[in-house]
């Protein structure tokens, strides 16, 4: 009997983890604790400190901080709901039905999964425009009405463009349960005179409770953590969240409180981080078995014209998550301005790509999302690879290290950053440069690269890694030799998705930026909210080009290294000659 030996390598000893450790303190807790830190200081971060409790003084006795708080939890509830429920019809549909179009779903979620917030706020402040939006003209058109049947800029707007965003990833961590479910337990209850509803209500959905419970979770936290969105959208109509709200205290009031912005923060933390350890209880603890033995099976409901009802869902969603912000935004850009009857023309974009601060701008948003991207993939692939081959418990204060910037709003992690960064003398001065935007950016997108890379380093077996240290090979040459090529392609895919995410940030850069090296995002909001609509959505059209043609270019190279790959594995093992004395003639 063979038993597996225990992993050796450079992260398998709690002494090899100690490195990583202190990176992931620095990059993830350390930021945190300044918060606190700031939040007694009260006073500007680049002034002498001023220590007093005036900042949880003046942001706990303001009447505006529990509306804001009640607006925040109220819009997460809804999009939890509502995204939820979207989510779960879309799985349904998909796995256990023979809907058409039903393969369009999946490609259509991951669109929506990849696209930014920023993304949304801009199309759709652009469709539900209350005077001159696309939907409200259509419908004054066909009715001959002055009617306003939709406004983005209300609770309405906010709830339906955040649940259209929600939902996808709904789908996508929901899809997997589904898949799972054995065919078998829904006749059996059906043998039993249950209805198909009453068998979906008592047999698949308490099955699904666990993935269901993280899934509601998970969206009530990214409900609390919308930034794009309510800026946009919800600050025209005089509605704050708690994410604005913390905005709000540092570019509105005079002076910036500083103070008062990092209490709040604290509170938000510990409320989203409550919520985080309550969905990995819950998904821990998960023990529901729907994969058994000969018996397991996977066929699809027949739903008779119900599924004609189902296709009809999944063009309305596809028509209102992609289809119809993409083409609002790229009408829009080629409107000299937002509403104008003057015909369409490329003026924006020529007054964009003369104007250097666009281009600066783009230059800027280029690096961060190359080398942003980038640096995130290696981090998590490092700490992916640290957690795979340690099994001390300092394991897991990496994984809830790296996990700390996903339960901390963006907007509260670049002001924990600026807390870090200006209160330590020798890191002062990368505060208004690119570099800590950068390194802010990394730390906000690990988790996200971390789930890219985490399965394909899963279906690595060590005994990969064994062979090549039996072999002589240093740990170094194994990784560069061996991990890195087989997950090759899942690293650039990753890379790719990371990238996406870095470029559309505006809640991180918006607090750490200057006029020296800002975003696309940045001065898209900027344009935005002096009335420039249809330049801003020129210049998001522009950087979603750039994207599309960086896809291209990733795409070639993952092709090339797969196909290195397939003619490695096709060239045989060599096999050891034995040499024997030369044969004689004669």
């Amino acid at each position: 009997m063979f038993t597996r030996k225990p992993s050796t390598g450079p992260f398998s000893t709690a002494r090899g983890l100690s490195p990583l450790i202190v990176v992931c303190v620095f990059l993830f807790a350390f930021p945190i604790v300044m918060l606190a830190v700031g939040a007694v200081r009260n006073q500007d971060p680049s002034l002498p400190a001023n220590w007093g409790w005036n900042g949880f003084r003046t942001a706990y006795t303001d009447p505006a901080t529990y509306s804001t708080l009640r607006n925040s939890l109220l819009l997460s509830t809804a999009v939890t709901v509502l995204g939820t429920g979207i989510g779960l019809l879309c799985a349904f549909l998909v796995t256990r039905t023979r809907t058409p179009l039903r393969r369009l779903v999946t490609p259509c979620m991951l669109i929506v999964v990849a696209l930014p917030p920023l993304f949304y706020a801009i199309s759709w402040g652009m469709l539900g425009n209350p005077r001159i939006g696309a939907i409200n003209t259509l419908f004054r058109d066909l009715t001959g009405t002055e009617a306003t049947p939709f406004d983005v800029n209300s609770w309405t707007g906010l709830i339906v463009v955040i649940a259209l965003k929600s939902a996808g990833f709904s789908y996508l961590m929901l899809l997997g349960p589904f898949l799972a479910l054995d065919r078998s337990l829904e006749e059996a209850a059906q043998i039993s005179g249950a209805s198909k509803l009453r068998t979906m209500l008592g047999i698949d959905l308490p099955v699904l409770a666990p993935a269901v419970s993280g899934v509601v979770i998970l969206n009530f936290v990214i409900g609390l953590e919308f930034f794009d969105v309510p800026l946009f959208l919800g600050t025209p109509a005089g509605i704050e969240v708690f994410s604005t709200r913390i905005y709000g205290l540092i570019s509105e009031s005079t002076p910036a409180d500083y103070g008062g912005a990092s209490a709040l923060s604290l509170l938000l933390v510990a409320v989203v981080m409550v919520l985080v350890g309550l969905q990995w209880r819950l998904l821990g603890r998960r023990s529901y078995t729907t994969v058994t033995g000969k018996g397991y099976r996977t066929d699809a409901w027949d739903i008779g014209a119900w599924r004609w009802a189902g296709t009809a869902f999944i063009v309305l969603y596809a028509l209102l998550a992609v289809v119809a912000p993409m083409a609002q935004l790229v009408i829009g850009s080629l409107q000299p301005f937002f509403g104008g009857s003057a015909g369409y023309s490329l003026v924006n974009y020529r007054e964009l790509l003369a104007d250097p601060t666009t281009v600066l701008a783009l230059r800027s948003t280029l690096f961060v999302a190359v080398v942003g991207g980038l640096g995130a993939m290696l981090l998590a692939l490092v700490v992916g690879y640290a957690i795979g081959h340690n099994r001390t418990r300092l394991r897991r204060v990496v994984e809830m290290l790296t996990w700390l910037p996903w339960a901390v709003p963006g907007v509260v992690l670049s002001l924990g950053i600026a807390w870090a960064y200006i209160s330590v003398p020798g890191l002062r001065q990368l505060y208004g440069t690119v570099w800590i935007v950068l390194l802010a950016l990394i730390a906000a997108t690990v988790p996200i690269a971390q789930r890219a890379i985490q399965p394909a380093l899963a279906q690595l077996s060590h005994e990969l890694e064994e062979a090549s240290r039996v072999a002589g090979a240093r740990p170094l040459r194994m990784f560069a030799g061996i991990v890195f090529p087989l997950i090759a392609p899942s690293f650039l895919a990753g890379w790719f998705v990371s990238a996406i995410v870095v470029s559309g940030n505006l809640a991180v850069p918006i607090l750490l930026s200057s006029q020296n090296n800002a975003t696309v995002p940045l001065l898209v909001f900027e344009l935005y909210t002096a009335g420039e609509t249809s330049r801003a959505a020129a210049l998001f059209v522009i950087m979603m080009v750039l994207l599309c043609l960086g896809l291209v270019v990733l795409a070639g190279l993952a092709r090339l290294l797969g196909h290195l790959r397939r003619r490695a594995l096709a060239v045989p093992a060599p096999h050891p000659v034995t040499r024997s004395a030369p044969a004689t003639l004669g």
